[in-house]
């Protein structure tokens, strides 16, 4: 089971999938890695469309980090869907923040959240396209067809 820092999200086998793909030839592992990019331009989208007007965050300082070989891992077949620099408002955006001015509380800002329901509403077009990445992978290695 993972668990993410900070969070209270736990996903079960997560642990063991990873382990699963790093077994995977290096030929494998780009289908994932590609599936995972297509997967994260969906996220971005959709959270690029869901910003809120006149907040001072800019859509285009959302980005995505796409998922990659690298000298320090095989792959690393995640891809992260983030803000770019100068959006350190984005979270306090997102999850609403209180108004302090010389060390006082004056206020809330509601949340106004675009990042997590894009997040939510590309879940299943997002496993969809894992699901056929990771096929794609089983067929190069003369798996499942």
């Amino acid at each position: 089971m993972a668990h993410f820092k900070g969070s209270d999200i736990e996903i079960d086998g997560l642990d063991e999938l990873i382990q699963a793909c790093a077994q995977l030839p290096e030929d494998a592992m780009s289908y994932l890695k590609d599936g995972a990019n297509a997967a994260g331009a969906i996220v971005l989208q959709k959270a690029k469309d869901k910003v809120p007007v006149l907040t001072g965050i800019t859509k285009v300082k959302l980005k995505l980090t796409k998922a990659k070989k690298s000298s320090k891992t095989p792959y690393k077949i995640f891809s992260k869907v983030s803000a770019g620099k100068g959006a350190a408002a984005m979270g306090p955006l997102e999850l609403g923040h209180n108004l302090v001015i010389h060390g006082h509380t004056v206020g809330a800002v509601k949340e106004r959240p675009f990042l997590r329901p894009a997040a939510d509403e590309s879940k299943e077009e997002v496993a969809d396209l894992m699901v056929k990445a990771m096929n794609r992978a089983l067929e190069s290695m003369g798996g499942v067809k």
